[in-house]
């Protein structure tokens, strides 16, 4: 009953030309069943997992039922973006940058005049407008992503398409902790509640530029600004060995290594060297020498 009336509910709003969030959708369908106490839904918990069935049965993605989420993440750089009619010239949108819809599909996003050599995904916002502020992806000719975080579908949609449609390289910038690899890994093979959709939502050729351990002694970063791993951390670091998407050689020994010198830093760490020192240095010289683990 719910699969229908989720599937009945989409078939309306595509008809509509309207779209609606999986929030919305849940209180249209929220009812009292007549002649009973019993509601359709009790939570939008019973309501999302029905949406994702249908993407499985439909080998299909949500934003084409026209479902969508919140928009999180921003890009900028030398690309055109045709967004539902509207050209957004993203190497011209000051300090805030273009910000990632959650339908990202064809129908709505399409590409023009693309001029960038590859794309680096940056993990945190505040790194990401250092970056911009900079002018790094002018100077380096790329276009930079943020996912604020854990990339939403929408920002992980675009990289896929990047790749896919337009033959950039993906290069991923994070924390050098097992959160900050575990976010390169959604971004590389997709999450695995979502592994159906993995062809879509992950870019398996993508490349992991840093931060890493290993990075301490190479740039010579104050051991000062480490931060010295918890439990959790020891704990989500032995997991992650086990994790097939980390059995590289290159992952296993920067994962061991983490665990002998018993610390973590963030990416801000690298501002140590100096305010500019992670667009002026750090990141051209990692790109250049093609030093990235798989």
């Amino acid at each position: 009953m719910q699969t229908l009336l989720v599937a009945a509910e989409c078939k309306k709003i595509i008809e509509q030309g309207v779209t609606t969030s999986i929030r919305d959708l849940y209180y249209a369908l929220k009812r009292t069943i007549p002649g009973t106490h019993e509601n359709t839904f009790e939570d939008q918990s019973e309501s999302d997992p029905v949406v994702e069935d249908l993407e499985a049965a439909l080998d299909t993605l949500r934003e084409k039922l026209h479902l969508i989420a919140d928009r999180k993440g921003y890009l900028a750089g030398n690309i055109i973006i045709n967004d539902a009619g509207d050209r957004i010239n993203c190497a011209k949108m000051g300090s805030s940058g273009w910000a990632i819809p959650s339908n990202v599909e064809e129908e709505i996003i399409k590409f023009e005049n693309v001029r960038a050599d590859y794309v680096l995904v940056i993990e945190k916002d505040a790194v990401w407008q250092r970056l911009n502020e900079d002018k790094f992806w002018k100077k380096q000719n790329c276009l930079i992503v943020t996912g604020k975080g854990q990339p939403a579908r929408g920002a992980r949609r675009l990289i896929n398409r990047l790749h896919t449609e337009l033959g950039l390289p993906i290069y991923v910038l994070t924390d050098s902790d097992p959160w900050g690899y575990y976010i390169y890994s959604v971004i590389k093979q997709g999450s695995i509640n979502l592994s159906f959709l993995s062809d879509r939502l992950g870019t398996p050729d993508a490349k992991f530029v840093g931060l890493t351990t290993m990075d301490v002694e190479k740039f010579n970063i104050p051991k000062n600004v480490t931060i010295k791993l918890n439990k959790g951390d020891e704990k989500r670091i032995k997991e992650l060995l086990n994790y097939i998407w980390f059995k590289p050689k290159e992952w296993e020994k920067e994962l061991r290594h983490m665990l002998k010198v018993g610390y973590k830093l963030e990416l801000e760490a690298l501002s140590s060297k100096g305010i500019k020192f992670i667009s002026e240095k750090y990141l051209p010289e990692k790109i250049k020498n093609g030093d990235f683990l798989p």
